[in-house]
């Protein structure tokens, strides 16, 4: 039995071009049958093993004992070994997550210090096949879609470290034989056969239900695994192609702005379209936690015409529907849903005479004095038409010297002669206007944002920069024609922030 499961291994690893002799293989080693034997056949094919045993602090005696049982075995076998003990039930407490998903966060983070101990860029982990269809399973009845039910992947990189799993292809039974021929011996987890453990209670209960209806039913999960996974891929490619035409990101950093032509996805099939909005959603928050089928289902009638306007979705999400266009972008703090910036009607900024000060001078009325600042770090408390530090602007003057202006949606530089004697931050008024060409051509702000698909609800919210009814900079958005720098000339930089959201 035992030359057919080297065999099996050999050809896994060489799929995954790791021939022996090309480096170091990190092995996770429980103590159990499993990774035992993943561990010694690796070494008896040839490879340079290394391995790494985490005890979590979960069964009190036993942990400890399979945590000596590994230390023996590769003291036994001359292979090195890096041991972490983790108090996961104190982890799991201050974390606010499961016992289960805690090891294996635990264990994900060990691994990688592992590895860079031994300086190994290669884990190998002993998962087979009966894993494989208790995880196809478990994500079939908690509602996976195709990547789920393609289960786990026989190879792929959490950063620069390569996830590979020899034994995926290996029955439990090989498995086991192939050590009671060599005369190894294992450790078992008792909590193995919990049966109030979902993944237990499939391997234990359910398991043995299909496989009497059909004595190779684990087989044929994993063969439709694979092939399920070759379909992901598929549809993964596609999906990337669609992204590119369909949808357009506007922001900075890991959480972005979409929006999405609604024309363009209605022609995209089902899936696909499903896809692409699980990944707006995901691309905008930065996660799909506590994302499931319904909301996308309500994202796509939105975008389908069949619901409202307006779809809140977790996370602080929105979502816009508005003349051919579907908008997801996050609530900013201190901006009430769909209406303007809260209190925000006008902020007045007076320039200093010599150009050297830029500061806030009374709010509605131009007759209060108020303290010079160069830098002004929020409304006064108190005042009625701006209650709290909604916003914050920061401005420096400097002479321009020249060169590429800094592209950044926060942060602008503004010509000094578009400013004197006065600037005013506000939300839109009628007759709003800013030049949009070196012609100086000029377009009305509310045909702006048409053009620039903002949906209407939002265009009360966005806050502006603007000397009279000329709009110098829609605050996120883009400045005026007019209102840019030139070499040698004046200009203030300056920087706005609301409520640190933006």
């Amino acid at each position: 039995m035992g030359k057919p499961l080297l065999e099996m291994i050999k050809k896994e690893m060489e799929s995954f071009s790791l021939p022996h002799g090309t480096g170091k293989i990190l092995v996770g080693v429980s103590g159990g049958a499993d990774s035992v034997c993943l561990l010694l056949a690796l070494k008896e094919l040839g490879y340079e093993v290394c391995a790494v045993h985490v005890e979590h602090g979960i069964r009190a005696g036993q942990s400890m004992e399979d945590c000596a049982f590994v230390r023996k075995l590769c003291l036994e076998y001359g292979i090195p070994l890096y041991i972490s003990h983790v108090d996961v039930p104190a982890c799991s407490a201050r974390m606010g997550t499961g016992l289960e998903e805690t090891a294996r966060s635990e264990r994900r983070r060990v691994f990688g210090e592992a590895a860079e101990v031994f300086g190994i860029h290669v884990l190998a982990t002993a998962h087979h096949r009966m894993d494989q269809a208790e995880t196809v399973l478990w994500n079939l009845i908690r509602g996976s879609s195709v990547a789920g039910l393609g289960g786990i992947r026989p190879a792929h990189r959490e950063g620069s470290l390569l996830m590979i799993r020899p034994l995926l292809f290996c029955g439990k039974d090989q498995i086991e034989d192939w050590l009671t021929g060599r005369n190894i011996t294992w450790r078992t987890d008792l909590t193995n056969y919990d049966v109030q453990i979902t993944r237990n209670a499939i391997r234990l209960k359910i398991i043995p239900m299909l496989e009497e209806l059909n004595a190779g039913a684990v087989m044929h999960i994993t063969q439709a695994a694979s092939d399920l996974r070759q379909v992901e891929e598929w549809l993964q490619q596609e999906e990337n192609e669609l992204w590119e035409r369909v949808v357009v990101e506007d922001g900075d950093g890991h959480r972005k702005d979409l929006k999405a032509d609604r024309t363009q996805l209605s022609r995209i099939p089902d899936v696909l379209r499903g896809r692409i909005l699980r990944r707006m959603i995901a691309r905008c928050s930065g996660s799909l936690k506590d994302i499931a089928r319904t909301h996308v289902r309500a994202l796509d009638d939105l975008a389908a015409g069949r619901s409202s306007r307006r779809v809140n979705l977790p996370g602080g999400l929105v979502a816009f529907s508005e003349e051919g266009i579907l908008r997801m972008a996050h609530q900013r703090k201190g901006l009430p849903e769909g209406g303007q910036v809260r209190g925000l009607e006008e902020a007045v900024f007076r320039i200093g005479e010599d150009g050297s000060g830029f500061f806030p001078a009374s709010f509605l009325s131009g007759d209060q004095e108020c303290r010079r600042d160069a830098d002004w770090n929020g409304f006064p408390e108190g005042n009625d038409a701006c209650p709290g530090k909604m916003i914050r602007a920061d401005v420096h003057f400097l002479t321009w010297p020249g060169g590429m202006v800094p592209k950044k949606k926060y942060t602008k530089y503004l010509a000094y002669d578009t400013m004197t004697p006065c600037l005013v931050l506000r939300t839109r008024r009628p007759g709003d206007y800013l030049y949009v060409n070196a012609s100086h051509g000029r377009k009305k702000l509310k045909d702006y944002l048409i053009d620039e698909k903002v949906p209407r609800a939002m265009r009360d919210s966005i806050p502006l920069i603007a000397q009279g009814s000329h709009v110098l900079w829609v605050i996120g958005m883009r400045i005026s024609e007019r209102a840019k720098v030139s070499t040698g000339a004046s200009c203030a930089r300056i920087t706005v922030f609301l409520e640190e959201a933006l």
